[in-house]
């Protein structure tokens, strides 16, 4: 995976977004990238709008609304400049939001894209098309949803992982944007054949040690996997945990309470890619730290 050297913030200067905006720069101090680009989308038919109320061209309008909205954000750009002796640049564009953050995360090219989450119930939100969940479903850059203001870089990062080539990309990338943090890296297995077993009435004990041996099976592949990440400067800690991944993700973030979790994300059909995959909704939905969803290779 190459080093990040521009990063997309996407903002419609919100409280959320303004948090998105402070987390972009923050990374880019950190990891020395060229620039943090503040994207702005305004709706698509608004310059005609107005161009209409004030009797002039639309491209009148647009010409001062781009004006006037430039003027807003460059208080915010000095502000990160100045706060985190970065380059940040302004951009403004008209269209849908998740259509446009997309293009200008593809043309610049970015290599990791940062938004503010909102509040609510993310499983309503997810199918009244909000932004971010759009973005999540369809973006092809690394996603950074960010839940709170940064006042200090990712300390504390949990990766979860089923050991495919996602899985692969997110460690990558967990290691990539944090090169300082401490990292977990969990697994959740499920014995599959646990519950056919019991309803064929298998003795108990056989259960156990079948469970017994899955685990320990997990856990050796969990080994071989963080030494194929060729990291042997860094210590991970590591745990493979029985139960549904988004429910063992959740218990074991509430006990560890990271800063950032990262995923990697599957969409390896239309289906998945509308759903998200369960267990990147469910942790979108109940976390409460920063989630950076990393998709699959271009």
């Amino acid at each position: 995976m190459p080093n990040i050297k521009k990063i997309l913030a996407a903002s419609d200067l919100s409280t959320n977004s303004l948090n998105a905006a402070s987390r972009a720069a923050m990374l880019c101090a950190k990891l020395k990238c060229d620039m943090v680009e503040l994207l702005l989308v305004k709706e698509a038919g608004l310059p005609d709008a107005l161009g209409l109320a004030m009797n002039t061209t639309s491209a009148a309008a647009e010409a001062v609304l781009v004006e006037r909205t430039m003027g807003e954000m460059q208080l915010v750009v000095q502000q990160l400049q100045d706060n985190h002796g970065i380059f940040c640049a302004p951009a403004v564009k008209f269209g849908k939001p998740e259509a446009e953050i997309i293009s200008r995360a593809n043309h610049l090219p970015a290599g990791l894209t940062v938004i503010g989450a909102r509040g609510g119930n993310f499983f309503t939100r997810f199918f009244l098309g909000n932004t971010a969940d759009k973005l999540a479903r369809m973006t092809k850059t690394p996603l950074l949803v960010v839940k709170k203001f940064p006042t200090m870089p990712y300390r504390k990062i949990l990766v979860p992982v089923d050991f495919s080539e996602n899985s692969r990309r997110a460690a990558s990338m967990a290691l990539k944007i944090a090169p300082d943090a401490k990292i977990t890296f969990l697994h959740a297995f499920d014995v599959v054949f646990e519950e056919h077993m019991q309803y064929m009435n298998v003795a108990p004990d056989i259960i156990r040690e079948y469970h017994a041996r899955t685990g320990a099976d997990a856990l050796r592949e969990l080994n071989q996997f963080i030494g194929d990440l060729q990291a042997e400067d860094r210590s991970f800690f590591r745990t493979v945990i029985f139960g549904h991944p988004g429910h063992v993700i959740y218990d074991h973030a509430k006990k560890m309470k990271p800063d950032l979790i990262v995923l990697g994300k599957h969409g390896r059909s239309r289906f998945d890619e509308l759903l998200l995959g369960s267990v990147t909704q469910h942790v979108l939905d109940r976390i409460s730290c920063d989630v950076l969803i990393v998709p699959r290779h271009r």
